[in-house]
């Protein structure tokens, strides 16, 4: 009975969330929604937005593992810039030089903007930390 009532909610949209369309909870009938950037096509990934991208637990995660949040950190002798620790190529790849010579000089807004893009194209592959990052 329960499992037809949450067919019939999801139905109608009742039990939707406003932002990614995901499942809420609901009295522990439905599992803790997960974080909705991992496990994406690249087709899926164009649905997630900036705003929920740059929140999300996974991304939250991967800025503390890689610079504990400081923009302006330095890593692998030079190779790896700002708050994602990407390369040359990848800021340069994703637009990254509109901002600024390399990430670290860059805002921190402005890394996010770069490293969202490239998540767009290549998901959470160019972070390690968030590879076995259970949500």
């Amino acid at each position: 009975m329960k499992k037809i009532l949450i067919a019939i909610l999801l139905a109608i949209g009742l039990l939707t969330g406003s932002v990614t369309g995901a499942p809420l909870a609901l009295a522990g009938t439905i599992s803790k929604a997960d974080d909705p950037t991992r496990n994406l096509t690249k087709a899926e990934r164009k649905s997630i937005t900036f705003d929920v991208w740059v929140n999300s637990p996974t991304a939250k995660h991967v800025k503390k593992a890689e610079s504990h949040n400081n923009c302006k950190s330095t890593g692998g002798h030079g190779k790896y810039q700002g708050t994602w620790q990407v390369s040359a190529g990848f800021w340069k790849s994703y637009g990254g030089n509109k901002y600024a010579s390399k990430a670290s000089k860059a805002t921190c807004q402005q890394q996010d903007l770069v490293a969202y893009k490239g998540w767009l194209a290549r998901g959470w592959s160019p972070w390690p930390p968030a590879k076995n990052f259970k949500p």
